[in-house]
């Protein structure tokens, strides 16, 4: 199979019913891979080479313009059928019969309207082609090496001339006699025949001699010398021919190689700026998606501490009232006072509890920095009041009952705890737990 090439059509056939049929184009090539663009507009990449359930039309070639522009190529063909057929003979291997030609091009839906004595005038043509030669027994044409439209047409005259010599000399040593009785007029014909045939084969770049100087002489001998000439000069041009085919295929397999060469570093420019163009999506979208989570942490850290604010200003109000009735003498009793004081510290504990929760279930790392700061500033304020926070988040303690209650029913006597709770210290040898602290059972 030839190399893909970027612009080559590429033919998907079903495979085991999963696949669809359809016609791309040769976008990308990479050094194992290509990427193909199909007719829906979506691309895919195949694996290099291409599977077997794949065909590659190259560019250029008459399966490619049969696919792109179909019409083109049947008024190409009504107009010159040989053309195309001897291109056809090249793009298959270059062997072939008629019927094979006929199944070809109808595969290419060219000779759908042309019946037996249309092909029979076309095998004719293919006949006397000077690019094909007849093999096995007449039954196949085969493309020649050299293609007798690509001799050079400067050397095409002369190889002409060199043939026509030839033949006309052995014409002459066939029907002229060799004996020394021949009538002296053949003689004298021969000998014109003769120097008419000289000139002919005589090297331009030589003086050639005047024309009275040319005696006639041996006809025999006149005419191995005209044969020799006549085949010098052939071999001559064979050999100019040979030397600048040579020369040109050097040529182009120069060009075509720089061609290659050329494509496949576009290729993988491409690929890798493609590659690029795919990265800077993905880091534009983590970049957006982190700004998200910022935005959210902010928002949730803002309220968070607004209602902070809000509960600690209600306990300052608290304790003002509670300063106001110490201050107008009103009887109020020692369990009274020691109740509302309670009551104020449980609203306190109760916002030091969400704080803590805030900073357990903080999504990054700049949110519960934050929320541990706004956790450590409240839990300054709330010692000043003897309030103190039972265990730390993920210690390991044993349970105590009434310090501690269990996120789920259970029972155990390790625990871990989740969030912390509070307690106060009365100046009483027992503390009042304010906030009791939320564990799970350990793991053993």
């Amino acid at each position: 199979m030839p190399a893909v090439k970027s612009g080559d059509l590429v033919i998907r056939r079903p495979n085991d019913g999963t696949d669809e049929a359809g016609i791309g184009t040769v976008c990308l090539v990479g050094d194992a891979r290509a990427v193909v663009e199909w007719s829906d507009g979506q691309r895919t990449e195949i694996p290099l080479p291409a599977p077997s359930d794949v065909e590659v039309a190259p560019v250029g070639s008459l399966r490619h313009r049969a696919l792109r522009d179909a019409e083109a190529l049947r008024r190409e063909f009504a107009e010159s059928p040989v053309s195309v057929l001897v291109t056809l003979l090249g793009e298959q291997g270059g062997t072939a019969s008629i019927g094979e030609l006929r199944r070809w091009t109808n595969e290419l839906a060219l000779a759908g309207g042309y019946d037996s004595a249309w092909w029979g005038n076309v095998r004719r043509e293919l006949d006397t082609d000077p690019r094909l030669t007849k093999v096995r027994g007449g039954a196949q044409w085969k493309l020649l090496g050299l293609p007798a439209d690509r001799l050079s047409q400067e050397h095409m005259p002369s190889l002409a001339v060199a043939t026509a010599e030839h033949e006309g000399v052995e014409a002459v040593v066939k029907t002229e006699p060799h004996s020394s009785s021949a009538p002296e007029s053949s003689m004298a014909s021969l000998a014109a025949e003769l120097d008419g045939t000289e000139e002919r084969v005589v090297d331009p770049l030589e003086e050639q001699p005047p024309q009275d100087a040319v005696l006639p002489g041996d006809p025999a001998k006149e005419a191995d010398d005209h044969r020799t000439d006549a085949r010098e000069a052939f071999e001559d041009n064979l050999r100019l021919l040979s030397e600048e085919r040579d020369q040109y295929k050097a040529a182009l397999r120069r060009q075509e190689a720089a061609v290659q060469e050329l494509r496949a570093e576009r290729d993988r420019l491409r690929l890798w700026i493609a590659d690029l163009q795919a990265e800077c999506e993905r880091s534009t979208e983590q970049a957006d998606v982190l700004r998200q989570q910022v935005t959210d942490a902010s928002s949730t850290l803002v309220e968070a501490n607004r209602r902070a604010e809000a509960l600690v200003e209600k306990v300052q109000r608290r304790e003002e009232e509670l300063r106001q009735v110490r201050q107008g003498g009103r009887a109020v009793s020692q369990s009274q006072l020691r109740q509302a004081r309670m009551d104020g510290l449980r609203v306190l504990a109760a916002v030091l509890a969400e704080v803590a929760d805030h900073v357990v279930h903080a999504t990054d790392m700049d949110g519960s920095r934050a929320a541990d700061a706004l956790y450590r500033r409240a839990l300054t304020q709330a010692a000043a009041a003897i309030v103190t926070d039972i265990g730390v988040a993920g210690e390991e303690t044993g349970f105590d009952p009434v310090r501690h209650r269990f996120t789920t029913a259970g029972s155990a006597e390790r625990v871990v705890v989740e969030r912390p709770g509070f307690a106060w210290q009365s100046g009483t040898p027992q503390e009042v737990v304010l906030e009791p602290a939320l564990v799970r059972v350990a793991d053993q």
